[in-house]
């Protein structure tokens, strides 16, 4: 969790890193400035060498190792940040399984980590790179020639077009819990056995971010 003291009291939430441990350079976290929020305009407000509360890791969301099937990420917004830590531990392995990233946002323009994503995606390592925006309509989405529509509804064709056996594929998904739910249904209708569909959910209130 991040925190900072706030009218006295200590206000954190929690994050997801997107570093590899060890974290010798340092701790990376993909957090979305929420305005009128509680943290984040807080956060945005600091300048380097300022302090901050880091709290102890908590969760047993990681990966399962040695683990050969296939990985297919799935997540939307700041829900991403896990998997660029798991990816990149993937790619850092010697026989890397396949490994899938779908990133679903309502607009390009939120499309974090997309330059690291899209170089890894087309630089013949075993990591590929599939982000959606769910607001085709939106003049931010304008020229946009990738996948549009609510993950649930894509995941079907991306696992087609990656040729990913539903038998041989393990899928983590984070995001919110409606997300969570219909894209579970939606890879279970597929095949993905309900014991291949890993999640971590989170779920906070834009005001109180």
């Amino acid at each position: 969790a991040l925190g900072l003291p706030a009218a006295g009291r200590l206000l954190q939430r929690p994050y997801s890193t997107a570093s590899l441990p060890p974290a010798r350079d340092g701790l990376e976290f993909l957090v979305r400035l929420v305005p009128g929020g509680a943290l984040t305009p807080r956060l945005w407000e600091l300048l380097p060498g300022a302090r901050i509360r880091i709290g102890r890791p908590k969760g047993l969301f990681r990966l399962a190792p040695e683990d050969r099937r296939a990985h297919l990420f799935i997540a939307t917004g700041t829900g991403l940040a896990p998997f660029v830590a798991m990816a990149a531990e993937l790619r850092g392995r010697p026989s890397a399984p396949r490994a899938v990233v779908v990133h679903g946002v309502a607009r390009a323009d939120e499309l974090a980590y997309r330059h690291r994503l899209e170089a890894w995606h087309g630089d013949g390592s075993s990591v590929a790179y599939v982000p959606a925006v769910s607001r085709a309509g939106d003049p931010a989405n304008a020229g946009w020639a990738g996948l549009t529509g609510r993950l649930d509804a894509t995941v079907p064709e991306v696992m087609m077009r990656a040729a990913l056996d539903p038998a041989d594929t393990v899928a983590y998904l984070c995001g919110n819990p409606g997300m969570i739910a219909a894209v579970t249904a939606a890879l279970e209708a597929r095949g993905v056995p309900r014991e291949a569909i890993i999640s971590e959910q989170y779920w906070t209130g834009p005001a109180s971010l």
